[in-house]
């Protein structure tokens, strides 16, 4: 009876010693590699996402490479339209350029002290105060073309006041023209020439 027992208790002992193995083996060895497994299978997901978004993005860049010369348009409008110094010259020119065509007469720009627009850093604005004198409808046009896409400028009409002398229309107003000077530039510098 007594090599029953002693059988009995390797047996039990033996399927205690299989169980912690098992158990040992589970978390030891297992369980770690699951877990790695999963973060892999959660690092491939996010790798097919970015690898989608990546592609989504080169398409649109392609989109845009064909669309270049368009794009360069429009960049080289938007320099003219607010240029990196005062520009208060080539805008004088576009005045005058337009006078004849509208058959008004500029007879007197002030421009101000340049100052920073606070609701878009980086761009400073000139005040110019304008008179001109023509028939009340060709003030009207000149307006219009101050305000159309055929003025290269960026320009915003802010305030406008008309007298008439004998039938002869007298309209002034204040504008504000932008400026967008290079980053490390100080405040735009007005020139005449």
């Amino acid at each position: 009876m007594g090599a029953r027992h002693a059988d009995r208790l390797w047996i039990v002992a033996g399927m205690a010693v299989i169980a912690l193995l098992a158990v040992a083996t589970w978390f030891l060895a297992v369980s770690p590699q699951r877990t790695e497994a999963a973060g892999l299978t959660d690092q491939t997901v996010t790798a097919h996402e970015q690898a989608d978004e990546l592609r989504a993005r080169i398409v649109k860049l392609t989109a845009d490479k064909a669309n270049l010369g368009t794009l360069a348009k429009t960049l080289n409008a938007g320099k003219v339209a607010l240029p990196a110094d005062s520009g208060v010259p080539d805008f004088l020119r576009q005045l005058q350029a337009t006078e004849p065509g509208v058959e008004v007469d500029v007879d007197s720009v002030t421009v101000d002290e340049p100052a920073p627009e606070e609701a878009a850093p980086g761009v400073w604005s000139l005040t110019m105060s304008l008179t001109a004198k023509g028939a009340l409808a060709k003030l009207g046009d000149f307006l219009k073309e101050l305000q159309s896409a055929a003025q290269s400028r960026a320009v915003l009409i802010e305030a406008a006041s008309m007298e008439s002398d004998d039938g002869d229309w007298t309209l002034s107003f204040t504008i504000k023209a932008f400026v967008v000077p290079p980053a490390d530039a100080d405040a735009p510098s007005i020139t005449t020439d």
